[in-house]
């Protein structure tokens, strides 16, 4: 819904500046820009409410009429994409990356690249971290926002109930080679 709803702003902002530009602004009618709203509207299939002051927005100079995000572009943006790649590899091995691991292989790839003295500028120019913290380095915040910021895509098939059912009898087989536990000959459920 989000990027549906992105895309349209974004050809509505797109087509209200071609608009502008074509006509002299004294003799620019009033309710142009609400009737674009309501035709890309349609043509998008968006049924959310777009303002004119949010496209107005989008129009102010100095901006891009198509932003990728809102805020300040990520400082480790070169470096986001493979790490993602990495992150699905992984959880298609059923190795999924923990905190700890995944902070340690941003911080690995970034190290002595052009991201890392962009987010050291990013960090200090903002005055971020403790007396403790070291410059150029992302920290427990960077991931979980990276996990949220990509859920869509970090979707991984284990979950899945044939996945479960093996692990568990592979589980199983061990418990059982190791004397941990025994075969029953009717399974016995508990809650």
């Amino acid at each position: 819904f989000f990027l549906k709803y992105k895309d349209c702003v974004n050809s509505i902002a797109t087509n209200y500046a071609d608009l502008q530009g074509l006509q002299d602004k004294q003799f620019f009618f009033w309710g142009v820009l609400e009737k674009l709203i309501e035709c890309k509207k349609k043509e998008c299939g968006v049924s959310a409410d777009i303002l004119p002051s949010t496209i107005c927005g989008h129009l102010c100079k100095g901006r891009s009429l198509t932003p990728e995000s809102r805020g300040v572009k990520s400082s480790v943006e070169a470096a986001k994409e493979a790490f993602f790649q990495i992150c699905i590899q992984m959880g298609k091995i059923c190795q999924p990356l923990n905190v700890t691991e995944a902070i340690a292989l941003i911080n690995d790839m970034i190290r002595d690249t052009p991201c890392k003295d962009t987010l050291m500028d990013f960090q200090e120019s903002r005055k971020l971290g403790s007396a403790s913290f070291e410059y150029g380095s992302v920290a427990t915040g960077w991931w979980y926002g990276f996990k949220q910021r990509n859920r869509h895509r970090l979707v991984t098939k284990w979950t899945k109930m044939k996945n479960v059912r093996q692990m568990y009898d592979v589980i199983y087989d061990e418990l059982v080679d190791t004397c941990v536990a025994i075969n029953l000959d009717v399974p016995v459920f508990t809650d």
